[in-house]
């Protein structure tokens, strides 16, 4: 096991000291209210999103300026111990220029400390001093921005083994590592610099002046991109192209990256047939590491090596805790308050009145199967809805022990199927599917012979495909589904297919719509307008998108959702398929009336996404959605 006592940086290096240890040991040892000033964890996004909400009422515009003013205090308190605190990194150019870091850093805050005492001392309704603060306050978290992050970065003593000449013997070298990207201690001050900048903007913004300050378009961009992270980025990819990368570009990515999960293996060889590993996250901006999240997979016997893709698991909660703690969601809270302001131009939420519903999105139920083989429940309520639906329901725990199946998946309704390594197949029936309830029936043996497929799908409404080794797709139906049944109650096998072992993943949405991702990432939609009985009635297949390889794993659920799992812990929305648009002209396919008139529309096929829509969620061995079952009609 890796000796949890070596700090590490990115390159393996050993990390000997660092300004972040000075900042934490600092902050662990000021009497309150200093030390929680400089944390950046999940009681800071409280903080961030307390002060936001005060700004929002010009009644309590007044209290989140003094919250704001008492932070950049507490905050000085602590930089003022850091500084003096510098002579212990051991190495004299570590020390003078983190020296002068630190230094710009404290006229940082000195400058955000004028800016707030303004605010609290002018008059509301002066609109000339609110301008001019505004722009002040913009000025300054530009700074934060310049010369590729350059008040980010710092210079640690890091150490190296060499062979000394003289003796022969390993001896440990010290040497300064410049330009190390750091989270502590400039997020903080940025936070409240932010904070005291949307302050003054909120003043100008309530003065209906906005067009008085100087690159406030721009601006928001700027500081947005800076907070947020990108869809395609990565810090797991292998490749770098158009559609995945690893290099960072944000602060927050610059954060992410910086956090490593690494899966290690307790055990050579298997133990009555499993395979025993842990994961080792290294924090590579203070060199700590934590060892945990222990899980187990089952190989089967015989003279193999336990190894496992790491590509496939996800990221363990001691990562997704460490990016906590380092700011990530501090930084997320931001870039949610600042795409609002990008939307809408205040801080302020709008009013939403009650207008008639034209048309309805149904929710997509997810199931995953966690590292501890527990079935987690989540639900996506309005999961088609245009940008995607970040309304969820769970996790909700409806099972356990299902990490021993070879496949998982739902056929309709209540019926979830389990494979096991022997190739028996497993129904289980569970009613509480959409209310997460933990209420079941089964298992009981529907089949057996299932181990020989390459792969195994649903195509819903209780039609299951079975993907041979040689390529051949073979189409069934389970006509007991609703209630289980046994081996005999099935309709197949049916050749329906042949070609189809080429491709990395094969998945289906319902209503005979195939999806197939070949090894080059290429994203193919088929339509078996078969699908209900077997017969061979298939629609051309289409191309319809690339660079799909990049995901941990893909699921889809009705009118065209796509979720993408990152392996970072992110789930990512798609959609393709039909929507409405408004016509220009008056031309179109239909016209609804509305308050303003007739209004003209069209019915398109777009793509959506990617969209974030939901974070954090740790590593898990499966995924699949819950399938539609047959429709019955009214009753």
């Amino acid at each position: 096991m890796p000796d949890e006592d070596i700090k590490l940086t990115d390159g393996d290096a050993e990390l000997e000291t660092s300004v972040v240890d000075t900042v934490a040991a600092i902050a662990a040892a000021a009497p309150p209210p200093y030390g929680p000033a400089i944390a950046v964890g999940i009681k800071a996004v409280a903080f961030v999103a307390e002060v936001i909400g005060w700004m929002t009422e010009e009644t309590t515009m007044q209290q989140a300026l003094q919250s704001i003013q008492k932070q950049i205090n507490d905050i000085q308190f602590i930089l003022e111990r850091v500084k003096n605190r510098l002579n212990d990194l051991t190495l004299a150019i570590a020390t003078a220029e983190n020296r002068a870091t630190i230094n710009r850093l404290m006229d940082y805050n000195d400058e955000a400390k004028r800016i707030s005492l303004d605010l609290i001392n002018t008059p509301a309704d002066d609109v000339i001093a609110a301008v001019r603060l505004a722009n002040d306050a913009g000025i300054l978290i530009d700074k934060f921005l310049r010369n590729d992050y350059d008040i980010w970065k710092w210079t640690d003593v890091e150490a190296r083994n060499v062979v000394n000449p003289q003796t022969g013997y390993v001896e440990k070298e010290l040497y300064p590592a410049q330009g190390k990207f750091k989270n502590q201690p400039t997020l903080p001050i940025y936070q409240t610099a932010v904070l005291t900048w949307l302050s003054a903007r909120e003043r100008v913004v309530r003065t209906n002046e906005v067009g008085r300050l100087d690159d406030d378009k721009g601006r928001i961009e700027r500081h947005l991109a800076a907070v947020s992270i990108r869809p395609i980025f990565d810090k797991y990819a292998d490749e770098e192209s158009e559609y995945i990368t690893s290099i960072p570009k944000s602060i927050a990515e610059h954060i992410k990256w910086r956090i490593h999960a690494y899966v290690v293996s307790s055990n050579k060889y298997p133990t009555d047939g499993r395979c025993y590993f842990y994961y080792d996250v290294q924090n590579w901006m203070n060199g700590e590491r934590k060892r945990g999240d222990f899980f187990d997979k089952y190989i089967g016997s015989g003279n193999v090596l336990c190894t496992i893709d790491p590509n496939s698991l996800g990221a363990p909660a001691l990562e997704l805790e460490a990016e906590v703690e380092a700011g990530v969601d501090l930084l997320h809270e931001m870039s949610e308050t600042l795409a609002h302001i990008a939307a809408t131009g205040s801080l302020r939420k709008q009013f939403i009145g009650q207008f008639p519903i034209t048309e309805v999105y149904p929710p997509a139920v997810l199931y995953v199967i966690a590292q501890n083989e527990e079935l987690h429940w989540y639900r996506n309520d309005e999961a088609s809805r245009p940008n995607g639906s970040t309304d969820w329901l769970g996790p909700k725990v409806v099972g356990t022990g299902w990490g021993g199946f070879s496949s998982v998946f739902s056929g309709g309704g209540v019926a979830i199927y389990g494979v096991q390594p022997n190739g028996d197949l497993l129904w289980y029936g569970h009613d509480g599917y959409w209310d997460s309830t933990p209420r079941w029936k089964g298992p009981h043996k529907v089949g057996w012979g299932w181990d020989g497929f390459k792969s195994i799908f649903s195509g819903g409404e209780y039609v299951v495909y079975g993907i041979q080794p040689n390529g051949d797709l073979l189409w069934y139906r389970h006509h007991a589904a609703a209630s289980g049944g046994d081996v005999t109650t099935w309709t197949g096998q049916i050749k329906v297919g042949n070609g189809w072992a080429h491709f990395a993943k094969v998945f289906s949405g319902g209503d005979g719509i195939i999806y197939a991702i070949r090894e080059d990432g290429v994203l193919l939609r088929y339509h078996h307008r078969g699908y209900l009985t077997g017969s061979l009635d298939w629609a051309p297949y289409e191309q319809i998108g690339t660079g799909w390889n990049g995901f941990q794993e893909v699921v889809a659920a009705a009118n065209g959702v796509f979720y993408a799992f990152t392996r970072d812990g992110r789930v990512l929305w798609y959609r393709y398929g039909e929507r409405k648009i408004p016509t220009a002209g008056g031309a179109g396919a239909g016209t609804s009336a509305g308050t303003g008139g007739p209004t003209a529309w069209s019915v398109v096929t777009v793509w959506e996404g990617p969209v974030e829509i939901k974070r954090n969620l740790p590593a898990f061995r499966k995924v699949f959605t819950l399938m539609d079952a047959p429709y019955q009609g009214p009753r």
